[in-house]
């Protein structure tokens, strides 16, 4: 059986991170280390107030969050992950928005394999205007305000069937015992 396609290990998917990555790599780069480390605080800090998060295709009828409710959703699916690794590809960026093949690895707290692929569209906040009469002062730091989220849609299927199966196989024992 020929190996299946890994994108992380083909050496025509390298991403680097650039030596003086810009105000949004340097946002992005963020967003990706509170996702790998878990980190709920750091995740929303990146994302500006009017945050309008999208998983997608929209075969999957996920409705679109504002910044309250995919915090919610963050933390809700947390505890259904005992770890997850995203990895970079491929970035393509231009002044305000940015476009990420990305993929992950983990597993569920029930050990269901969760190894996803991702298309990310990251949209940023302008930067203020500045003018001599202003107070500005310091490094502007761009937020995210809008994230188009394409996952594998049967993978994400069949992860989250399969968690729910064991959990209700779980459940089942418990009323048995």
């Amino acid at each position: 059986m020929a190996d299946t396609f890994n994108p992380s290990q083909s050496p025509s998917y390298a991403f680097t991170v650039p030596p003086n990555p810009s105000p949004n790599m340097r946002t992005f780069l963020a967003y990706l280390k509170a996702l790998n480390t878990w980190d709920y605080d750091a995740c929303m800090a990146v994302f500006d107030n009017s945050l309008e998060h999208r998983i997608l295709p929209k075969s999957l009828g996920r409705p679109v969050l504002n910044k309250k409710q995919y915090g919610e959703y963050f933390k809700g699916l947390m505890p259904t992950f005992s770890g997850i690794e995203f990895s970079i590809h491929e970035v393509i960026e231009t002044p305000d928005k940015m476009t990420v093949h990305a993929s992950s690895k983990g597993s569920s707290t029930l050990g269901t394999p969760y190894n996803n692929e991702y298309i990310l569209i990251l949209h940023f906040t302008s930067p203020p205007t500045v003018t001599p009469s202003s107070e500005a002062s310091g490094e502007w730091t761009p937020k995210i305000k809008l994230v188009k989220e394409f996952v594998d849609s049967a993978v994400s299927i069949k992860f989250f069937t399969e968690d729910r199966a064991k959990i209700a196989a779980k459940v089942k024992e418990k009323e048995k015992a």
